[in-house]
């Protein structure tokens, strides 16, 4: 009888061990790329193409009431886009005084075609590589920038998002 109960035990044990090898399995398959932060979350890195402002003294930060956020901006309006090397030459800065990290989105037509990593205070995109031209031709379009800010210190989106209308040239 010993003998019997000691073996269902086993055997529950191996099933239980089982599906705990499959929930992880599966957990781990499916979590996605460590790299992609939650939509909540700022991404992880600096955009690779972001650079330092070469003439810009690092200053005292805007003043911001508690729970919110102070930002800055300094950029162009046309947007430039090469269909060939997928580039799209711009000028966006997110200066040293304000305190929020910010993550840039060219968008035509409501679709995301060009998006950058974080770029915190203090740093500038001139190009946003990889974008998608797969439905562009040579010509003129109305389009928009979108500035996400998240908060510096946790990585938490802000409510608010900033909508810049820009021209862009695709040769």
């Amino acid at each position: 009888m010993k003998s019997k109960r000691n073996k269902i035990l086993i055997l529950i044990l191996i099933l239980i061990t089982a599906a705990a090898v499959g929930v992880t399995v599966w957990a781990v398959w499916f979590r996605g790329n460590d790299d992609v932060p939650p939509d909540d979350y700022a991404p992880r890195q600096v955009d690779k193409n972001a650079l330092p402002i070469d003439d810009e003294e690092p200053t005292d930060k805007l003043s911001q009431a508690e729970g919110g956020g102070a930002v800055s901006l300094t950029y162009m309006k046309d947007v430039t886009l090469n269909l060939g090397t997928k580039e799209a030459s711009i000028l966006f800065q997110n200066p040293f005084k304000s305190n929020q990290d910010m993550a840039l989105q060219l968008v035509i037509d409501n679709k995301i075609i060009a998006g950058s990593d974080k770029l915190p205070p203090g740093y500038k995109l001139s190009v946003m590589t990889n974008v998608d031209v797969d439905k562009l031709s040579a010509g003129t379009y109305e389009g928009k920038f979108v500035v996400l800010y998240y908060n510096a210190g946790t990585g938490e989106k802000a409510i608010v998002n900033t909508e810049i209308p820009v021209t862009i040239t695709v040769d």
